[in-house]
């Protein structure tokens, strides 16, 4: 739940206190730094030791620092104390997703290709309902209760979730330490990796920039409260077009319809500037939305036979570790434009980074090919 949560509940947080969008913007873009770094690391020790390990260290670390930062804020601290405690929580961010991703792989035989290929659509249906209700549960709560009250209930689905991963024995992969006597490549040398990595992650700068600029939208019009409902109907589309994908068994290949959802995110993020009405934007969000849930499923079926077990923890992860990066770009432009000049000139962020991620995608045509 905290990864549909954490960047709304930290951007109305600190707009309560603070007044400024560019310094919540510039809050959840050093967040989003971190964690790119953060979890891949974290995803290859869990190969290398073990995910219950991992889980049960770096949780606490993160709930330790997450009150941390609450503290510094409604106590008036320095702003410089804000990032550093941002940076601390968000340094044990985990890929609670690679890891769950990872399970199925474990559990299914590699012999049930197309079982594989369900289940990853199947965790992709669970995060756009998880996408769904983060934003509603998150601004009701602030709504409701108190501007800190979106943080706080994101530690607490943390802190009870993470002990249920942690437990459940039957789908642990186990440890999968490298032979010290096989010099192992870098699993950023995979072709098929970086052909979904390095689109994935330009396209990465489209959600963040979508999230604060409908945040700033629904503002302007004086219900900001319609923002959670808005990015809600976003995930919606993605709930429904799982269930869609996930029940069709395709001729089209993997690598294929990868590009076709990526393209289709591009031509609908055009629109978005141009729409100055809640419903049309709704209307907007839920067919991108659409083509959002089925692009990982796609891009991780790609990974199953060119990554080592040993490696594969991280290689999900690494898949979408770097969305962050231009999602924390995105997040200073977009609080920096909306400060200045409106909402409206936020929502032209998103095209601009789908533009570019088609971009990059062409160098890696062949690799689409499965």
């Amino acid at each position: 739940m905290p990864i549909a949560m954490d960047t709304i509940a930290i951007i109305l947080f600190v707009h309560s206190v603070d007044k400024r969008y560019s310094i919540a913007g510039a809050l959840t873009a050093v967040a989003a730094l971190t964690t790119v770094i953060s979890t891949p690391l974290w995803a290859k020790a869990a190969d290398r030791i073990g995910q219950r390990r991992v889980l049960l260290t770096a949780v606490p670390i993160r709930v330790s620092a997450f009150i941390t930062f609450i503290l510094l804020v409604e106590n008036g601290a320095p702003i410089w104390s804000w990032f550093i405690a941002i940076f601390l929580a968000e340094s044990s961010s985990l890929s609670i997703g690679s890891m769950t991703r990872r399970r199925w792989m474990h559990m299914i035989p590699e012999n049930e290709s197309d079982l594989l290929s369900t289940s990853y659509v199947f965790e992709s249906f669970l995060d756009e309902m998880i996408y769904i209700l983060g934003p509603v549960i998150t601004t009701a709560v602030v709504t409701a209760i108190a501007p800190v009250a979106g943080i706080i209930l994101g530690i607490i689905f943390l802190v009870i979730g993470a002990p249920l991963i942690a437990l459940h024995r039957k789908s642990d992969p186990g440890i999968h330490p490298h032979d010290s006597e096989v010099k192992v490549k870098s699993v950023m040398r995979s072709k098929k990796l970086q052909a979904i990595a390095i689109p994935l992650t330009i396209a990465g700068g489209s959600f963040s920039a979508t999230n604060i600029s409908v945040v700033a939208f629904a503002d302007e019009r004086g219900v900001k409260a319609a923002a959670g409902v808005l990015l809600g109907v976003w995930a919606l589309g993605g709930a429904i077009s799982a269930i869609i994908n996930g029940a069709i068994h395709w001729k089209i290949s993997h690598g294929a319809r990868y590009l076709g959802y990526l393209v289709g995110m591009t031509i609908v993020a055009v629109s978005f500037p141009f729409i100055s009405n809640l419903y049309l934007l709704g209307v907007a969000l839920f067919l991108q939305g659409m083509c959002i849930a089925p692009l990982l499923p796609n891009g991780l079926s790609m990974l199953t036979k060119s990554i080592p077990n040993s490696q594969m923890t991280q290689a999900i992860s690494l898949a979408t570790a770097g969305i962050p990066l231009t999602g924390a770009l995105a997040s200073f432009l977009s609080g920096q434009l909306i400060d200045n000049y409106g909402a409206r000139a936020g929502l032209w962020l998103p095209f601009s980074f789908l533009l570019l991620s088609c971009s990059a995608s062409i160098p890696y045509l062949k690799s689409y090919k499965d």
